[in-house]
C-alpha cells in the first residue's frame, strides 16, 4: 500500500560523528534542509490534507489520526477541560497512503500542525474486579470507575 518509505536512522548517525560545536550547527543545519526538501512528495500526495495521517504519541502509546478523527485516551488529562484546544507535538510518522515519512526520535515541531480539541472527559462504565490470594478463599473486590478523555482532531497540515 505504501510505496515510498523513508527513514532517517543513517542521517542522525552522522550527527553522533561529528564531536565539535562548529561543525555540528552546520551538520544540523544540514539535516533540517535534507527533512524539509524531503516531505516535498508528501505534500504533492497528501491531496491537501484529506489523505494525510499521523501517528503522534501520548504517555508512550502510540496513535493514528486523520483529520476529524475521535482519540479516545484511557486517562483524564490533567488541567485539561472540555473545550480547550491542545496541540500535539510528538508525532513520529507523517504519511498519505503513496509516501510515508518516520522518524523515531520524533519529526520537528516546524513542519506540520497537529491540534485537537477536548471533546469530553467521562467515566468507563462500572465494574468490579475480584481479587484471591493463593490458599484463601476470601474474595477481595474493588470497584473500578476508570476515567476516559475524548480528543477530536481538528487540524492536520503540513506547513
Amino acid at each position: 500500500m505504501f510505496r515510498n518509505s523513508l527513514s532517517v536512522r543513517s542521517i542522525t548517525s552522522i550527527n553522533n560523528i561529528i564531536t565539535t560545536n562548529a561543525y555540528r550547527s552546520l551538520a544540523t543545519a544540514s539535516i533540517q534542509s535534507n527533512i524539509t526538501s524531503d516531505l516535498t512528495p508528501l505534500k504533492i500526495n497528501s491531496n491537501g490534507s484529506r489523505d494525510l495521517y499521523a501517528i503522534f504519541k501520548l504517555h508512550n502509546i502510540p496513535y493514528l489520526v486523520t483529520k476529524g478523527d475521535k482519540v479516545y485516551l484511557p486517562f483524564k488529562l490533567k488541567n485539561a477541560k472540555v473545550g480547550d484546544s491542545l496541540k500535539l507535538n510528538n508525532v513520529t510518522t507523517l504519511g498519505s497512503p503513496e509516501y510515508t515519512f518516520k522518524v523515531d526520535q520524533g519529526i520537528n515541531n516546524e513542519l506540520y500542525e497537529l491540534k485537537a480539541s477536548v471533546v469530553e472527559i467521562t467515566k468507563e462504565p462500572y465494574y468490579e474486579v475480584y481479587r484471591k490470594k493463593q490458599r484463601c478463599r476470601r474474595l477481595k473486590t474493588f470497584p473500578v470507575e476508570p476515567f476516559q478523555t475524548v480528543l477530536m482532531i481538528n487540524e492536520l497540515k503540513l506547513t
